[in-house]
């Protein structure tokens, strides 16, 4: 059975938010413990590479790599990247991804909220 997906384009900087997104979706999705939880390490995508990413349409993962996406500040500035710039890249990975998906950030951290 095939999995639908999405390819995304990105810049090199754009590409060093997701390279980051996807370590942690490893550990993310690694630590849960139920079925459906775990077919989700199956989905996590490979380390971007080459300005492009290839993503499950799967909503959970999706809305983690949306949520997510700006948590990167302060991991950056230890590489000298300025706040300005992982916000403005952070925003930029985040359009691309809702563009393509049609799904919207900050919605799973409502649902997380309301179950914690």
């Amino acid at each position: 059975m095939a999995t639908t997906s999405f390819c995304i384009r990105l810049t090199k900087d754009e590409e060093k938010i997701a390279q980051l997104l996807t370590r942690d979706a490893w550990v993310y999705f690694s630590s849960l413990i139920s079925t459906r939880d775990l077919f989700h390490v199956k989905e996590i995508p490979m380390m971007p590479r080459s300005g492009s990413m290839t993503i499950a349409a799967d909503e959970e993962l999706v809305q983690y790599y949306l949520d997510f996406s700006s948590a990167y500040e302060e991991e950056l500035a230890l590489s000298g990247w300025d706040s300005s710039r992982s916000n403005t890249v952070a925003q930029s990975f985040r359009v691309k991804l809702q563009d393509i998906s049609g799904q919207v950030a900050g919605a799973g951290r409502r649902s997380q909220e309301a179950v914690g």
